[in-house]
């Protein structure tokens, strides 16, 4: 549908622009549908009507019914005849191919006349008249009335821009069938409203719904400058036709010139200068390429780090067990050396310092040296302990030595750790950054990318419109060449029609005076015409009331002869005899036992019980007595006439 909505906007300016500049030199233009030779701005203007109908009726739904019967309701349908069934079928089939070829934009209208004002006359006008049997052809006669009243662009524009309420007795869109009158006086129920939107009567992507109708709406305004008088009085059955195509041809159409004209070089619009923006755009690529190196880049040392971290981590864990160890073989010292020195010195404990085993052990060897005897023994256990004292305060201090040592390094360790966390946290933020930054100029390519893509279709548009210019300023030179030429013309007109003039006002001077004695001649003749009237009028009752009175005579002598046969059959009549009868005079079936005889108390003769069934009063009877069927027939007859 976008084509199509292209096609109709892009033929809707031509139109337009046509009508308006055939219409340059006239003030009113009035159109016959009826006329033979019609001139190029008849042509124009009904090329213009049909876009409009086709752009109203583009993407409209057909499929929704009205809710009511065409052809009555199912009892009726069951009472007709074969006949009518059949009747019934044709037209509704004629309905639908109808249907097919001719749109109905007239739902749509109905719609729009209940909520703008001044609109709503013009559909009620419009729906009054019998002679219209579609919805088309009262679509069409609505726009040649809005086009009358200047108000054809307002229309379009709230049909563009419409939300508003519809009455709920209308099913939109309203089908109208081709073969049923709309009756003068219809009544429009306003049962409760409800919310319709423009997809209850068109398609999506119909004209009215897009952009092209809003468009198609500002185009009309043009129109309101020129006086449109269309005779619609006697051309009302002529709007019921089918929709016509639209003649794109006459567009399309172009002579070598043009097309010469148009692919022209020197006409052609100069090349713009994209340099600037293609180094731009290649500045941005190359700055892109070595950020996206740069986060690479970042992204590996963070990995190092991450990796150099997990080892750090390893190696504090190493040494936190390698300390625990070394605390645990002090206590385990600390333990032995209790137990092989303390023995009996009751104020030792084993959470001591080392100063103070270091004290104990001195204290017991001094404690120990008077106690002891003058025996050899006693002189090698005592070196024996001296050298144990002394191996067990070397490794204390080389213990020492170790725990800070290992101290340190966990200082150094942690150091490092918390270093590395720190530069870890300043790569993630500028990875972050780049990231950013990446992105940014990823968005400023794509701009550039479309910037370039914009300028280059606006490039085209440019040079087409300018090649449009250019032949509209080629075409508009040559008309005003052609416009000076028919002003010339009509100056020479003007003064031969001067001329005459001159001639004619003498000519009316001279035949003042005839002119005096047939306006006398006129009332003789006015007179002698009222009198002709009145004979005649008088000729005319007299010849009516003759008629009647001739009527009246024929009237009396047909009861006068109809009496006359009456009382002569009555004459005749004579009473028949049982025996003379032995069958019924009507219907011949033979008496018996149980089929007696009846005589008839008019005509005498005799009858079945079933053919003598009738009574009636006669003159000669008291009360009503038997007659035959034919007897009652004529008695009812002459009963009702003296009546």
């Amino acid at each position: 549908m976008e084509v199509e909505r292209s096609n109709l906007l892009a033929f809707a300016k031509m139109s337009v622009r046509d009508v308006i500049q055939s219409m340059e030199g006239m003030q009113h233009l009035i159109l016959d549908e009826k006329q033979q030779l019609k001139n190029q701005v008849t042509l124009s203007v009904n090329r213009l009507l049909l876009l409009i109908e086709h752009c109203l009726c583009h993407g409209l739904r057909k499929d929704i019914s009205t809710g009511n019967e065409m052809f009555g309701s199912p009892t009726d349908t069951n009472k007709t005849s074969i006949l009518r069934r059949a009747k019934e079928q044709v037209l509704s089939t004629a309905s639908s191919l109808f249907t097919q070829i001719c749109p109905d934009p007239w739902p749509v209208l109905v719609h729009l006349s209940r909520y703008v004002s001044g609109s709503g006359d013009l559909s009620d006008t419009i729906q009054s008249m019998s002679e219209i049997r579609t919805g088309l052809g009262r679509s069409r006669v609505w726009i040649r009335q809005a086009l009358m009243q200047k108000r054809l662009s307002t229309y379009f524009q709230h049909l563009v821009d419409l939300h508003c309420e519809l009455p709920g007795s209308i099913s939109p869109p309203i089908q109208s069938p081709p073969f049923e009158h709309i009756e003068q006086g219809e009544k429009r129920s306003c049962a409760t409203n409800i919310r319709v939107s423009h997809t209850a009567f068109y398609h999506p992507g119909a004209m009215m719904l897009s952009d092209e109708g809003i468009v198609f709406a500002g185009l009309l305004v043009g129109l309101s400058s020129l006086d449109f008088c269309f005779v619609l009085k006697d051309n009302l059955s002529e709007m019921d036709g089918a929709l016509q195509p639209i003649p794109y041809h006459v567009y399309v159409q172009c002579d070598i010139d043009r097309l010469e004209r148009f692919i022209n070089k020197d006409n052609l619009f100069p090349a713009v200068d994209l340099s600037s923006v293609i180094d731009q755009k290649n500045f941005l690529e190359e700055l892109n390429r070595k950020l996206q190196d740069q986060v690479e880049q970042h992204i590996v040392e963070q990995q190092n780090q991450h990796d150099r971290l997990q080892e750090l981590t390893s190696v504090l864990d190493m040494l936190r067990l390698e300390n625990r160890g070394l605390k645990i073989a002090v206590s385990e010292l600390k333990r032995q050396s209790y137990v092989d020195s303390a023995v009996g010195s009751p104020g030792f404990t084993p959470d001591s310092s080392v100063s103070s085993k270091d004290s104990d052990i001195s204290s017991e060897i001094t404690c120990i040296k008077p106690n002891t005897t003058a025996t050899p023994s006693s002189e090698t256990e005592l070196n024996r302990l001296q050298r144990q004292l002394e191996e067990k305060t070397m490794l204390l201090d080389s213990l020492r030595t170790e725990l800070s040592e290992s101290q340190s390094r966990m200082v150094s360790v942690s150091r490092q750790l918390t270093h590395s966390q720190t530069l870890l946290e300043q790569k993630q933020l500028l990875i972050r950054q780049l990231e950013g930054k990446a992105k940014g100029m990823s968005t400023i390519i794509d701009q550039m990318h479309e910037r370039i893509a914009v300028m280059g279709t606006d490039k085209v548009s440019t040079e087409r419109t300018l090649n449009q210019m250019r032949l509209q300023l080629s075409d508009l030179r040559s008309r005003c060449s052609q416009q000076q030429a028919d002003l010339e013309t009509q100056r020479s007109t003007s003064a031969d029609l001067e001329s005459r003039l001159n001639e004619q006002t003498a000519e009316v001077k001279r035949l003042q005076p005839k002119v005096v004695e047939l306006s006398e001649c006129l009332s003789t003749i006015g007179q002698l015409r009222e009198e002709l009237a009145y004979w005649k009028n008088l000729c005319h009752e007299q010849e009516g009331s003759l008629s009647e009175m001739a009527a009246i005579v024929t009237s009396s002598k047909l009861e006068a002869d109809q009496l006359r046969e009456s009382h002569t059959a009555l004459k005749e009549a004579q009473w028949t005899d049982d025996a003379c009868a032995p069958s019924c005079s009507k219907c011949q079936a033979p008496f018996n036992v149980s089929r007696r005889r009846h005589h008839c108390r008019n005509c005498g003769l005799i009858f079945c019980h079933a053919c003598s069934a009738q009574t009636m009063p006669l003159p000669s009877a008291a009360k009503p007595v038997r007659v035959c069927d034919a007897c009652h027939a004529l008695l009812l007859h002459r009963y009702a006439e003296k009546s």
